[in-house]
């Protein structure tokens, strides 16, 4: 069971990670956010600020594909929820703070491998999630799996164009594109499936 103080971490450096990425955090501010005394974060996290971020971010990708594959059985509904939350997260921050996994893949991510690879896990829990969703929907565990990949990296690709450009238009954009993607691969799916013997 994690305490309650090392859940306030990690929350704490999640949020720390969306707005500034692996570099820009640190741990006074850290300590700041969490509302917690600095000693506090070296005795649950003994490896320092690469042991906080990657339990971060890899809880990230965990809740994430979690809420994902427990969603009700719409695809497209649970797409358009995810758009949707970092549309309103982005308006909500002025722009600032945006995915918890996304930014400190870009920002320090590759220099370090336990970050890098923690991103890489949360980026596939997601991926997963998606693809799960499109395999009970009768798609081809390897075609569900690329289409899940394409959602999440037009959804990473929209989340840095809607920070950069201050408006939330990109993500309502390529969600509009990505159910319209998932709608046509599923019909390709019944086409194949009415003509087979």
């Amino acid at each position: 069971m994690v305490s309650d103080s090392k859940r306030r971490i990690e929350v704490a450096a999640a949020g720390l990670l969306a707005r500034h990425g692996y570099h820009g955090f640190g741990l006074k501010k850290l300590s700041e956010a969490a509302g917690l005394p600095y000693g506090s974060i070296y005795h649950h996290f003994p490896g320092g600020k690469e042991e906080i971020a990657v339990s971060a971010i890899t809880g990230t990708g965990v809740l994430v594909g979690r809420m994902i594959r427990q969603a009700p059985g719409d695809v497209f509904g649970t797409a358009a929820t995810l758009f949707d939350f970092m549309a309103a997260k982005l308006a909500e921050t002025g722009w600032t703070d945006g995915c918890p996994v996304g930014t400190p893949a870009l920002d320090g991510g590759s220099d370090v491998e336990s970050v890098r690879s923690a991103c890489v896990s949360a980026f596939d829990a997601m991926a997963h999630g998606f693809a799960e969703m499109l395999t009970e929907m009768g798609m081809e565990p390897g075609e569900a799996h690329a289409l899940a990949t394409t959602v999440v990296a037009a959804y990473e690709g929209a989340t840095i164009l809607a920070r950069v450009r201050r408006t939330d238009e990109p993500l309502h954009t390529v969600s509009t594109a990505m159910a319209r993607l998932i709608r046509l691969s599923l019909a390709e799916v019944s086409a194949a499936e009415a003509n087979s013997p």
